[in-house]
């Protein structure tokens, strides 16, 4: 009955933990009374348990235990993250250990897009007094110490979810200084990343970019564009180190070990040592964390001369770290990555079993490996990205072999570098040739078409119901009723998923307009527009901050090829989304650049085979039907500084269309324009900087628009649209219409007269007329 118990009944304490860690997490306080509760059900359990001897008492013991643990944890965990003496909201002075640091992008004070540091760690000092606060820090420039090091600095905190992994966040606003050096083994660790990076830098293409997350889980060097059709074509867990590495790691040393003739004690210290090693190497993220708790659980089992099971070594591993720490059960990294090696355990085995029926074995079980970690990941995954990569198997099945050969000779160019540098480029050298082929089977499958699925938290059950009739159609052991209402549960969803799918591609055909000109994408709190010059010539104006918006607008409208991007200034949330972007364009105008992050985004769109050119006042391009003439900036610039004042504007006309694009142009500016000469009157104007209160009443008039569109986030924290400006669009009757409220926005000119389509048509609502 125990052994019985361990290899099968371990899922289900596991589960609970995992669903009590969540909510004992996002509601902290009622914590102690849990783990009181879970405590007593405990000891009544054990003592029925010895009594009765029997599987359930003892499952519900086990798991009352684990709970117990886990909100004890979380008691204390939520007194360390939130001590009374922390000020927040305000500079402090902080001594903070750095556990992990990367760079990202983001607006310095003026709001020009530039490099921002990312520091993961935990506030360790302030003011003197002893702390051990999880910290997410964002600073302007400057480099990271390597993970282990202690930094003091100045920065104003903030208090971040109950459910973030960290306690809080905050922004560097003084320079920092070493107070501690990190430990050897981690100077060691990120000398070794640094030589690999540098090495793949000479590497071209996406083989070089995905060599060091192959390697050693560095990211850095993959690009937006890149991320998201590794994203689109399911193959993101290659580049996050996971099991698979630990794997390779650990049976690799044992391999050898077995060569050698070494003792079974011997080979697993020895895989332990290279575990530990890698895992300090990689640095400790969620997925290789799980890994590594799993592998040490097999090596534990395989010391004293046994075999771990997969499943309880799954179990005991996920069981003892979120008990070490119950935020991690928030982790998407986590979540996935235990979900994927469930779906390997669970339901390749007998997925391989159906298949094999018509398929020979070893493809039966080829086939059925991608699909099994695909379909347990898919409840996450759909939470993160709406859609089902229909091509993500193929993908895999093409990507997979390529990638324990890139990590193994990746690994030993990272290792030998220091001591053997020519014979270490070679050897990246061949770790680039699998890494290019994973590059080019990620971008051939973006380009397929996916699944529509519905998004949230529908689109998250929906998958589970499907999971879980399918794991009732396979298992042999399920009553015969069970299997009947699975594959009935499985048909009627895909019914619903397919017709949903199809209905709302139809819907959205049939309502959308066919002859639009202008369009303003929903993209949130920024700017992403576009024109149909006709003929399926097509200009960007902008792209917001995010990829996914602009990407999901593009593909409503059907749009591929991008003939014109225009980028107006470099704020991030008129450029963010723009790599993204980069291998549709065929020719990109820019504003005047204004810092290193703006010249790099300008030097990624050239290599990615776009012709980049800088715009001036009198520029004139054709789009198809249409005429752009840029009227801002002038050249030279004069006292108009880079960023907001001289932003792109452009006036668009042909096809009986009248717009003017006025990208994040302030009062000043407005009136400078104004100067230079007669502003067109149209018919069209899009509000500038998303509606805020730096506007100029004189420009507004001298347009004379009927329409003005406001490319504005929900709720956003700026309060756009201000009062002034609705107020000034009502002194000018133009009607506004917004992206917050009304959706996509399509501008068509039928018969000499403008005709406005939106998403959701609230705007004749809300809008009152000038008295």
């Amino acid at each position: 009955m125990s052994d019985r118990l361990i290899r099968t009944g371990l899922l289900l304490p596991t589960a609970a933990v995992w669903l009590i860690a969540l909510l004992g997490t996002a509601v902290p306080a009622a914590a102690p009374a849990g783990a009181v509760v879970a405590l007593l059900v405990a000891v009544v359990s054990l003592g029925r348990a010895v009594r009765c001897r029997t599987r359930g008492t003892a499952l519900l013991a086990a798991g009352a235990i684990a709970i117990s643990c886990l909100l004890a944890a979380v008691v204390v965990g939520d007194g360390r993250r939130h001590p009374a003496d922390l000020p927040l909201d305000r500079p402090v002075l902080i001594d903070v250990r750095v556990d992990q640091g990367s760079t990202t992008s983001g607006n310095d004070a003026r709001g020009a897009l530039t490099a921002r540091l990312m520091l993961r760690g935990a506030v360790v000092r302030e003011h003197g007094h002893a702390a051990d606060v999880p910290v997410l820090l964002f600073a302007d420039g400057g480099s990271a110490t390597a993970p282990g090091g202690v930094l003091r600095l100045r920065a104003v905190l903030h208090r971040a979810a109950p459910t973030d992994s960290v306690a809080v966040v905050g922004s560097v606003v003084s320079g920092t200084a070493l107070v501690e050096r990190p430990p050897p083994a981690q100077v060691v660790a990120a000398e070794l990343r640094h030589g690999l990076l540098q090495r793949t830098a000479r590497l071209p293409g996406d083989g070089g970019a995905l060599l060091p997350g192959l390697a050693v889980g560095d990211t850095s060097r993959v690009g937006a564009d890149l991320q998201q059709a590794m994203r689109d074509a399911s193959l993101t867990h290659l580049t996050a180190v996971s099991g698979a590495n630990c794997a390779v790691v650990t049976v690799g040393v044992l391999a050898l070990g077995a060569v050698l003739r070494l003792p079974r004690a011997l080979r697993v210290i020895a895989a332990g040592a290279a575990l530990s090693g890698f895992v300090v190497l990689v640095s400790p993220q969620p997925s290789v964390v799980r890994a590594a708790a799993m592998a040490a659980v097999a090596l534990a089992c395989a010391f004293r001369g046994g075999r771990a099971a997969g499943v309880p070594a799954l179990s005991v591993a996920v069981l003892v770290l979120l008990v070490g720490d119950p935020w991690l059960a928030w982790s998407a990294g986590f979540v996935l990555s235990a979900a994927a090696t469930a779906g390997l355990l669970l339901l390749a085995p007998p997925l391989a079993e159906r298949l094999a029926r018509v398929l020979p074995h070893r493809l039966a079980l080829v086939l059925a490996v991608p699909i099994a970690a695909q379909v347990a990941c898919q409840p996450v995954l759909v939470l993160l990205q709406p859609g089902i990569p229909v091509f993500g198997v193929i993908a895999n099945l093409l990507a997979e072999p390529a990638a324990p050969l890139a990590t193994v000779l990746g690994l030993l160019a990272c290792l030998i570098g220091p001591f053997a540098a020519p014979l270490a480029s070679g050897v990246a050298v061949l770790a680039w040739l699998p890494a290019a082929w994973i590059g080019v089977v990620a971008r051939t499958t973006s380009r397929l078409p996916q699944l529509g699925w519905p998004a949230g938290a529908v689109g998250a059950v929906l998958a589970v119901v499907l999971l879980v009739s399918g794991v009732l159609m396979l298992m042999r052991s399920a009553p015969g009723r069970f299997r009947v209402v699975g594959a009935a549960t499985t048909a009627l969803a895909l019914v619903v998923v397919i017709g949903a799918a199809a209905g709302g591609a139809v819907g959205r055909l049939a309502g959308t307009p066919q002859d639009w000109t202008f369009a303003a994408c929903d993209v949130g709190q920024g700017d992403g527009l576009v024109l149909n010059g006709g003929g399926g010539r097509y200009a960007v104006v902008d792209t917001g901050r995010e990829d996914a918006p602009i990407a999901a607008c593009l593909s409503r409208l059907g749009i591929g090829r991008i003939d014109l991007l225009v980028l107006t200034h470099w704020d991030v949330d008129h450029v963010g989304a723009a790599r993204s972007l980069a291998g549709r364009v065929a020719t990109a105008l820019v504003g005047p650049t204004d810092g290193t992050a703006d010249v790099a985004l300008r030097s990624d769109l050239q290599h990615r085979g776009a012709t980049v050119r800088q715009a001036r006042r009198g520029d004139v391009a054709r789009l198809g039907r249409l005429r752009l003439e840029v009227l801002w900036p002038p050249d030279p610039l004069g006292p108009i500084v880079p960023g907001n004042p001289a932003s792109i504007t452009l006036h668009v006309t042909g096809g009986g269309a009248s717009v003017l694009l006025t990208g994040d142009l302030g009062e000043d500016a407005q009136n400078a324009l104004l100067a230079a000469g007669p502003l067109p009157k149209v018919d069209v104007v899009k509000i500038a900087h998303h509606g805020s209160q730096d506007q100029s009443p004189s420009f507004y008039a001298a347009a004379a628009a009927a329409w003005g569109i406001v490319s504005v986030g929900a709720a956003n924290d700026y309060g756009h649209p201000t009062g002034r400006l609705l107020g000034i669009l009502r002194a000018t009757a133009t009607q506004a219409v917004r992206t917050d409220q009304d959706g996509l926005v399509l501008v068509s000119w039928r018969t000499g007269k403008v005709r406005v389509w939106t998403e959701r048509p609230v705007t004749a609502a809300v809008w009152a007329p000038a008295k």
